[in-house]
């Protein structure tokens, strides 16, 4: 029949889209961006093992795979009849350079944050937007995983050093305690103590950030409410590290140097720390409520 012969010869020209094209053409960006970013990968890892405020990276990737499960539904549906657009191939291959340069280049904290860079490419190379959409937060918990510039680093210790000093010596002072302060020393009558980096309320802030975008978005309600919720880290942070310092030296004062020491202190920084997370998540439960 002449219909169906053209009806036939229409399915086969030459400018019929191939409907395997774009699963061909995603597959070839995931596997290029995997390959481009096993360097990076291992150097990120590298800078875990070396920075003490970063041991809990590696369980980052784990709880971003857990967030992008919520949004399955929506990934199925893009996934199912991708649409890439016409710059998502380009715009992958310089997310891939960039990384690669970056490697090169051992500059570790671009390193590591082009990988969740490298994924945001490539996933919108696949899909476009919608399917970038869904996975926008575990994109931005990804990049919590990469360790900051060592400069930027040291220069926060050294303010948050001097802040907590300052104020537990404050705080002392307040409770009848005879200390005085010079540089992150705190003199008591028994003899100093040091307050260490890991009393600054650092290890706090990078700790409790993933945790407060994990209690924002389940917890929170509305952009702002939400951006709060991340925001209060900071000074929950250093407030229950303040405590920890104080705590510590009424402790020592009171009992000895020793028990400023050993794992009663330990166990004093934990509970701090266990304060400071529910502390969060009063901060979501009350921003619930305005």
């Amino acid at each position: 029949m002449p219909g169906a012969g053209f009806a036939a010869a229409r399915r086969g020209s030459p400018g019929a889209r191939d409907p395997a094209a774009p699963w061909l053409a995603g597959a070839a960006l995931a596997i290029a961006a995997a390959l481009s970013a096993v360097a990076a990968s291992q150097g990120l890892g590298f800078l875990w093992r070396g920075d003490e405020f970063y041991g809990h990276a590696y369980a980052v990737p784990f709880v971003a795979a857990f967030l992008a499960w919520g949004n399955r539904a929506a990934i199925a549906r893009c996934l199912r009849s991708p649409e890439p657009p016409l710059l998502g191939a380009p715009a992958a291959l310089g997310a891939a350079l960039f990384l690669t340069l970056a490697v090169m280049g051992d500059t570790g904290f671009l390193a590591g944050l082009g990988i969740p860079v490298l994924l945001a490419a490539t996933l919108y190379g696949i899909g476009g937007t919608a399917l970038l959409r869904p996975l926008l937060l575990p994109l931005a918990f990804v990049a919590l995983m990469v360790p900051p510039p060592a400069f930027l680093r040291d220069a926060a210790l050294v303010e948050l050093k001097a802040f907590v000093t300052r104020a537990s010596v404050a705080l002392l002072h307040g409770f009848g305690t005879t200390v005085a302060s010079e540089g992150n020393r705190i003199l008591v009558p028994e003899g100093e103590l040091f307050v260490a980096d890991a009393c600054t309320g650092l290890t706090s802030i990078v700790t409790m950030l993933p945790i407060a975008c994990i209690v924002a978005w389940f917890l929170g309600r509305g952009v702002w409410r939400r951006l709060l919720i991340v925001l209060s880290v900071l000074p929950l942070a250093i407030a229950s590290n303040v405590a920890r310092v104080t705590g510590t030296v009424l402790l020592a004062s009171r009992l000895g140097l020793e028990a400023a020491q050993g794992a009663l202190h330990e166990s004093f920084g934990l509970a701090t720390y266990a304060i400071g997370t529910l502390a969060l998540v009063g901060v979501a439960r009350v921003l619930r409520w305005l």
